[in-house]
């Protein structure tokens, strides 16, 4: 699996930025950032990234080689990342919320590149 970068590709969402802080220890942040932004994901107008983002955090747990594993596998098939973190069904929303994720701003389409 490989993992595209593209310059700016996505602006992260503010709460997506805060479970990053939440998620990794702050020498890893800058990293993290970085790559979420930098790194289209081949999805249409059917996922907003900031939920596959959120994904990807969750099954990282903290830790930056899961971070990277998320991210490539997101990068093969975004869908399979929304199942494994629990946000493929019709309630992602009321999981984001129950996990202390503000997605009620974010865009209902793809904030970056297809």
């Amino acid at each position: 699996m490989s993992v595209r970068n593209l310059p700016a590709a996505y602006q992260l969402e503010a709460s997506i930025t805060k479970e990053i802080e939440r998620s990794f220890a702050a020498e890893h942040r800058d990293y993290v950032t970085t790559k979420l932004a930098n790194t289209g994901l081949p999805m249409g107008a059917v996922a907003p990234p900031p939920r596959v983002h959120a994904a990807i955090l969750w099954l990282a747990k903290g830790d930056l080689a899961k971070f990277d594993d998320a991210l490539a596998s997101a990068c093969a098939d975004w869908r399979d990342t929304l199942a494994a973190a629990g946000l493929a069904t019709q309630s992602w929303k009321l999981v984001l919320e129950k996990r202390g994720i503000d997605c009620s701003k974010w865009p209902m389409g793809p904030a970056g590149p297809t």
